[in-house]
């Protein structure tokens, strides 16, 4: 909107008349910028949680900032015995307990489950490996024992 300029106080309110339009045109894009980038933050928000539940990614705040709070990361294996190991003992061994006990079982297991990590899981069969090997190895050695000296019903003086 062109206003006629005939003087200095014309010149100067129609100044203001402009600083004070751009400061409301800044508010409004600000207002909008913030909105675009609330809804671009959701998508990755969910990406960065997919991410950390794999245990590839950094866990994030409800902000999108990287959280530090919690240096301990669950690894794939942890997330998964989280979810499916209440799910597997309420099928198979819960199946006909009430709603407090299957309550207490999940609640429990998620705790046990908290525990048990991949590196945990490979250093428990590599014990068990272990074992077998040199359990097999004692037979074997006990078979492979063979005396080729001279027997002592021999005949021979």
């Amino acid at each position: 909107m062109k206003s006629r300029i005939n003087n200095i106080d014309d010149l100067r309110s129609e100044i203001l008349r402009l600083k004070l339009e751009r400061f409301q045109q800044e508010a409004v894009l600000e207002q909008d910028v913030k909105r675009i980038i609330d809804k671009f933050k959701a998508p990755f928000r969910l990406i960065n949680k997919v991410t950390a539940f794999f245990g590839k990614g950094k866990g994030t705040d409800h902000d999108g900032h990287a959280s530090h709070e919690n240096e301990h990361h669950p690894d794939w294996l942890t997330n998964v015995l989280r979810v499916g190991l209440p799910v597997v003992l309420n099928k198979l061994v819960f199946r006909n307990s009430g709603f407090i006990m299957k309550s207490l079982v999940t609640i429990l297991s998620q705790k046990a489950a908290k525990n048990v990590n991949k590196d945990s899981v490979s250093g428990l069969i590599d014990k068990g490996a272990d074992f077998i090997r040199n359990f097999k190895n004692k037979k074997a050695l006990k078979r492979l024992h063979a005396d080729y000296g001279i027997p002592p019903d021999s005949e021979t003086y």
